[in-house]
């Protein structure tokens, strides 16, 4: 059946393969959610069957339209990485469709402009980063250097970090350090760990399930239910709220919402979008939960207005990484 749909999908028109296209891209996106087996197969499969004969305007909707769809096939994104660099781009450097397997090959087969794409990911494994380190030049190697998402060796680190200004290598090696020990205290355990009194969950007048539907029908921001948590003094709340955001799994949320360290709940509040509003709500409330002085939650919030984004995002991508593989492992 499907096979058929493809050779049908193949023969018809230029004008009625432009309509194609804009009709699967669009019900794809809207249906994806739905997580129907054979309907998604339906749609990758007329996709990857007619993308070689479409014209770029058409290539250029899939990438735009599918980048963000996680069920878009690794063939399909596989398909569009491999296309013209401003078709390809945010395939490359954004799609969670496209596996290990189907980026050291890019890495080796593709030019240096794609290559620099994947090293903007973000998190590569160092495997990858060896692979775009040995093909790569120097543009790959600085943002390798600059990607706290890059996992390497500390020998490739000095390889690709040798090739930067001092100043900036020095930076780069600070801040490289200092994620290694954020990663590092997040597999301690509590006990190990300087944290305050168990969080408790209190009794709230609107539950986090109620605020996720208003966020999600846009009838109120995330920076609105995290203030109002905070002004409620209910940290426990908002950690399950950034639990969701964030996609981190709510016990590693609580464990650093309770340590005395700011690095971890900054870096993930920051990743997740929250703004410099609702994270002084945050410092206010944890220091209450700490009893710090306010004096500490000022220090903390003047460090998160100089927290890059992009830094914060591929930090969250490494520890969520990292969990999985110690999960999988104890498995």
């Amino acid at each position: 059946m499907l096979d058929s749909l493809i050779e049908q999908a193949k023969d018809i028109s230029s004008d009625k393969q432009k309509k194609l296209v804009e009709h699967v891209t669009a019900q794809f996106v809207e249906r994806a959610s739905l997580q129907r087996r054979e309907e998604i197969e339906t749609y990758n499969g007329i996709l990857e069957g007619v993308y070689d004969k479409l014209p770029p305007e058409d290539r250029q909707k899939i990438s735009d339209r599918l980048t963000d769809v996680e069920a878009t096939s690794s063939v399909l994104a596989a398909k569009v990485a491999r296309d013209d660099l401003p078709i390809a781009r945010r395939m490359i450097s954004e799609s969670k469709s496209l596996k290990e397997n189907d980026l050291l090959k890019l890495a080796a087969e593709t030019s240096q402009e794609h290559m620099l794409e994947i090293a903007k990911r973000d998190h590569l494994s160092s495997r990858l980063t060896k692979k775009l380190i040995d093909r790569g030049g120097k543009a790959v190697h600085k943002s390798l250097a600059l990607n706290l998402g890059a996992e390497m060796t500390a020998e490739d680190f000095e390889r690709v970090v040798k090739e930067l200004p001092k100043q900036m290598g020095d930076k780069v090696r600070h801040l490289r350090k200092s994620n290694e020990q954020l990663l590092e205290d997040l597999f301690k355990d509590d006990s190990e760990a300087m944290t305050g009194a168990p969080i408790e969950k209190k009794e709230t007048r609107i539950p986090v399930r109620q605020w996720m539907m208003g966020i999600k029908s846009g009838q109120v921001t995330l920076t609105k239910a995290i203030s109002q948590m905070a002004m409620e003094k209910n940290l426990y709340d908002i950690t399950l709220m950034l639990s969701v955001v964030s996609g981190l799994e709510h016990k590693h949320v609580l464990s650093l919402m309770n340590r005395f360290d700011s690095s971890g709940i900054a870096t993930l509040c920051r990743a997740s979008g929250i703004d410099d509003t609702a994270y002084s709500g945050i410092c206010t409330c944890r220091c209450h939960h700490l009893k710090f002085p306010t004096s500490t939650g000022n220090k903390w919030l003047t460090n998160y207005h100089v927290l890059d984004p992009t830094d914060a995002k591929r930090l969250l991508e490494l520890m969520k990484y990292k969990l999985t593989s110690v999960n999988g492992e104890a498995a």
